[in-house]
């Protein structure tokens, strides 16, 4: 078995898989079984070279049905089950032991076959990313879609659209201005601190030693060709190539909060609508509220309450923005966001 750490101390995965790609990580090294153990968050998944997933024992005729899911009453584990090509089946079972442990089985064609969101049909990292943001929340965790650093003091959290800079921003505030690199694309906050989830490595842009010709020739092609974002031309780095170990955080208390917009060069002070912002934002990134999944797990659990779980993280949320200042950074060009940032929030007196 292999053991992935995707978020020190909070959240690892146990698989028979050589790698597990989710919104958590794409990339992350392989850790060991006492790294793992330490994690308070702990995911088991087993891909089947069986196409059955029930246990052995089980008849699928003594479960109540939902859609292609099986389930009983205030029982937490539910069994997907559906015919594929010639005579073959896609299946998964999910199983909830304590809100902390997770046991995933995956037959061999639902892991090499369902690759995305398609219609109700979503890959077993889609399902399990829903699952956990959920989860996450009931131990008192918010996930966060968000870059972040910490430079001069301070610890920045950087919220924005997808495409409208933030990768770009934090990935320039450390490699021009010697920050300290957290994340990119995700993170953990319990209100106070931000957790790194580091592994998740959508950098598209690096300085110029470390960005050859032909990387910036796949970025322009898979930007103007739909099909080429679909397969993968170039390896995936990860942060440690970039920033070195010894410059990655693994948690830092939060001081400030950005969110980057259009607009003409300024900063402004200011956190008026920038709860709902930041709410928006995860919403798109996570999708607990409308999983398939986490919705038959609340049908047959009504203690999994969805509805708890948003509440939960809008407290979160609130906590953290009453904790910190907040500041909403404008232009029109996103190279820009950087220097307005050091300028006027981490050097400004």
């Amino acid at each position: 078995m292999n053991y992935f750490v995707y978020v020190k101390d909070i959240l690892g995965v146990r698989t028979n898989l050589d790698q597990f790609s989710w919104n958590y990580g794409t990339i992350a090294p392989k850790a060991s079984a006492e790294e793992f153990n330490k994690c308070k968050m702990k995911v088991n998944i087993e891909v089947r070279k069986s196409n059955d997933v029930f246990d052995y024992t089980i008849d699928k005729e003594n479960y109540d049905k939902y859609n292609y899911f099986f389930a009983k009453k205030n029982q937490r584990k539910i069994y997907y089950y559906r015919d594929f090509l010639f005579n073959s089946k896609l299946g998964f079972s999910i199983e909830i032991i304590d809100n902390c442990n997770i046991n995933v089985v995956v037959s061999k064609n639902y892991y090499k076959y369902v690759k995305y969101r398609f219609m109700n049909i979503h890959s077993i990292g889609y399902i399990l990313t829903d699952l956990v943001s959920g989860l996450l929340l009931v131990n008192g965790y918010c996930s966060i879609h968000c870059s972040a650093v910490r430079l001069n003091n301070k610890t920045l959290v950087i919220f924005a659209p997808s495409n409208t800079g933030k990768t770009l921003t934090a990935t320039r505030l450390c490699l021009q201005e010697g920050a300290e690199f957290i994340t990119e694309d995700i993170a953990i906050t319990d209100g106070e601190n931000i957790y790194s989830a580091p592994w998740t490595s959508t950098f598209s842009y690096y300085n110029q030693e470390k960005y050859s010709k032909f990387d910036k020739l796949v970025d322009i092609l898979q930007d103007k060709i739909m099909l080429l974002q679909l397969i993968l031309l170039r390896k995936k780095k990860s942060a440690e190539e970039f920033f070195g170990k010894n410059n990655i955080l693994d948690s830092s208390k939060i001081t400030d909060i950005v969110l980057l917009g259009k607009g003409q060069n300024q900063v402004v002070k200011n956190k008026e609508g920038m709860f709902e912002s930041i709410i928006n934002l995860n919403k798109y990134e996570f999708n607990y509220h409308k999983s398939p999944s986490m919705l038959v797990f609340e049908y047959f659990n009504p203690d999994l309450s969805i509805e708890k779980m948003f509440n939960i993280e809008k407290t979160i949320l609130n906590n953290l923005l009453n904790n910190t200042n907040g500041y909403r950074v404008y232009t029109n060009c996103p190279l820009d966001y950087t220097k307005l940032i050091t300028d006027k929030i981490i050097f400004s007196e």
